[in-house]
Protein backbone atom coordinates (compact mmCIF):
# COMPACT_ATOMS: atom_id res chain seq x y z
CA UNK A 1 0.00 0.00 0.00
CA UNK A 2 1.39 3.39 -0.96
CA UNK A 3 0.99 5.94 1.79
CA UNK A 4 0.16 9.24 0.20
CA UNK A 5 0.24 12.51 2.06
CA UNK A 6 -3.56 12.29 2.37
CA UNK A 7 -3.44 8.81 3.93
CA UNK A 8 -0.74 9.92 6.35
CA UNK A 9 -2.72 12.97 7.44
CA UNK A 10 -5.86 10.85 7.79
CA UNK A 11 -3.98 8.33 9.95
CA UNK A 12 -2.54 11.07 12.14
CA UNK A 13 -6.00 12.65 12.46
CA UNK A 14 -7.39 9.29 13.60
CA UNK A 15 -4.55 9.03 16.13
CA UNK A 16 -5.33 12.54 17.38
CA UNK A 17 -9.05 11.75 17.79
CA UNK A 18 -8.25 8.51 19.65
CA UNK A 19 -5.94 10.49 21.92
CA UNK A 20 -8.69 13.04 22.59
CA UNK A 21 -11.12 10.23 23.42
CA UNK A 22 -8.57 8.76 25.88
CA UNK A 23 -8.09 12.14 27.56
CA UNK A 24 -11.85 12.81 27.66
CA UNK A 25 -12.72 9.45 29.22
CA UNK A 26 -9.88 9.85 31.72
CA UNK A 27 -10.96 13.36 32.76
CA UNK A 28 -14.62 12.36 33.16
CA UNK A 29 -13.63 9.30 35.19
CA UNK A 30 -11.19 11.31 37.28
CA UNK A 31 -13.86 13.91 38.01
CA UNK A 32 -16.27 11.20 39.16
CA UNK A 33 -13.56 9.47 41.22
CA UNK A 34 -12.54 12.74 42.89
CA UNK A 35 -16.18 13.53 43.72
CA UNK A 36 -16.60 10.11 45.36
CA UNK A 37 -13.39 10.53 47.38
CA UNK A 38 -14.35 14.06 48.46
CA UNK A 39 -18.01 13.38 49.30
CA UNK A 40 -18.04 9.66 50.06
CA UNK A 41 -17.57 7.96 53.38
CA UNK A 42 -14.29 6.08 53.87
CA UNK A 43 -14.42 2.41 54.77
CA UNK A 44 -12.10 -0.58 54.72
CA UNK A 45 -12.20 -2.98 51.80
CA UNK A 46 -10.39 -6.29 51.48
CA UNK A 47 -9.02 -7.51 48.15
CA UNK A 48 -10.66 -10.90 47.64
CA UNK A 49 -9.48 -11.69 44.09
CA UNK A 50 -7.10 -10.55 41.38
CA UNK A 51 -8.38 -10.81 37.79
CA UNK A 52 -5.89 -10.56 34.98
CA UNK A 53 -6.94 -11.50 31.47
CA UNK A 54 -5.18 -10.47 28.29
CA UNK A 55 -7.25 -7.29 27.86
CA UNK A 56 -7.96 -6.03 31.37
CA UNK A 57 -6.76 -6.27 34.97
CA UNK A 58 -8.91 -5.56 38.01
CA UNK A 59 -9.40 -6.46 41.66
CA UNK A 60 -12.56 -7.58 43.40
CA UNK A 61 -12.91 -6.11 46.88
CA UNK A 62 -15.36 -6.72 49.73
CA UNK A 63 -16.58 -3.79 51.83
CA UNK A 64 -19.54 -2.71 53.95
CA UNK A 65 -21.72 0.25 52.97
CA UNK A 66 -25.03 1.36 54.43
CA UNK A 67 -25.04 -1.69 56.69
CA UNK A 68 -24.71 -4.21 53.82
CA UNK A 69 -21.77 -6.36 52.80
CA UNK A 70 -20.92 -5.63 49.17
CA UNK A 71 -18.37 -6.50 46.51
CA UNK A 72 -17.07 -4.36 43.67
CA UNK A 73 -14.43 -4.49 40.94
CA UNK A 74 -11.69 -1.85 41.16
CA UNK A 75 -9.92 -0.78 37.97
CA UNK A 76 -7.22 1.76 37.13
CA UNK A 77 -6.88 3.86 33.94
CA UNK A 78 -3.27 2.97 33.14
CA UNK A 79 -0.87 0.26 34.28
CA UNK A 80 -2.15 -1.34 37.45
CA UNK A 81 -0.05 -1.95 40.57
CA UNK A 82 0.14 -5.42 42.09
CA UNK A 83 -2.07 -5.62 45.19
CA UNK A 84 -1.96 -8.91 47.11
CA UNK A 85 -5.20 -10.76 47.82
CA UNK A 86 -6.16 -10.16 51.45
CA UNK A 87 -4.74 -6.63 51.61
CA UNK A 88 -6.93 -3.97 53.21
CA UNK A 89 -7.59 -0.77 51.26
CA UNK A 90 -9.33 2.43 52.23
CA UNK A 91 -12.15 3.04 49.76
CA UNK A 92 -14.66 5.85 49.61
CA UNK A 93 -18.28 4.93 49.01
CA UNK A 94 -20.49 7.10 46.80
CA UNK A 95 -23.33 8.27 49.10
CA UNK A 96 -25.90 8.14 46.28
CA UNK A 97 -24.74 4.86 44.73
CA UNK A 98 -23.07 2.61 47.33
CA UNK A 99 -22.07 0.15 44.58
CA UNK A 100 -19.59 2.80 43.34
CA UNK A 101 -16.34 3.10 45.24
CA UNK A 102 -13.03 4.85 44.64
CA UNK A 103 -9.63 5.13 46.26
CA UNK A 104 -7.58 8.27 46.79
CA UNK A 105 -4.82 6.86 44.56
CA UNK A 106 -6.89 6.39 41.40
CA UNK A 107 -8.78 3.11 41.53
CA UNK A 108 -12.54 3.15 40.93
CA UNK A 109 -15.44 0.90 39.99
CA UNK A 110 -16.76 1.93 36.54
CA UNK A 111 -15.95 -0.70 33.92
CA UNK A 112 -14.72 2.01 31.54
CA UNK A 113 -12.04 3.14 34.03
CA UNK A 114 -9.36 1.24 32.09
CA UNK A 115 -10.55 2.52 28.66
CA UNK A 116 -8.16 5.54 28.46
CA UNK A 117 -5.16 3.22 28.39
CA UNK A 118 -6.60 1.25 25.47
CA UNK A 119 -7.48 4.37 23.49
CA UNK A 120 -3.98 5.75 24.11
CA UNK A 121 -2.43 2.52 22.81
CA UNK A 122 -4.63 2.69 19.69
CA UNK A 123 -3.66 6.34 19.16
CA UNK A 124 0.06 5.56 19.35
CA UNK A 125 -0.42 2.57 17.03
CA UNK A 126 -2.31 4.66 14.45
CA UNK A 127 0.36 7.38 14.54
CA UNK A 128 3.14 4.79 14.23
CA UNK A 129 1.51 3.06 11.23
CA UNK A 130 0.92 6.41 9.52
CA UNK A 131 4.46 7.69 9.96
CA UNK A 132 6.22 4.39 9.19
CA UNK A 133 3.97 3.82 6.18
CA UNK A 134 4.76 7.28 4.85
CA UNK A 135 8.51 6.88 5.39
CA UNK A 136 8.55 3.44 3.78
CA UNK A 137 6.57 4.69 0.77
CA UNK A 138 8.90 7.69 0.39
CA UNK A 139 11.99 5.47 0.38
CA UNK A 140 10.53 3.15 -2.25
CA UNK A 141 9.98 6.09 -4.62
CA UNK A 142 13.53 7.48 -4.37
CA UNK A 143 15.64 6.74 -7.50
CA UNK A 144 18.69 4.59 -6.95
CA UNK A 145 22.09 6.10 -7.70
CA UNK A 146 24.47 4.00 -9.56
Amino acid sequence: MIFTKRRTITGLAIAFVLGLIAVGIFLIGEQQRTRIVDQGSPTQAIVISDHNDEFDHWYTVRYTAQGQARTANLRYPWVIDKIPVGQALTVHVDPDHPERIATADGYSTPIWTSAPGWFAILAVFAAFISVVGRLTSSRKRLPENG
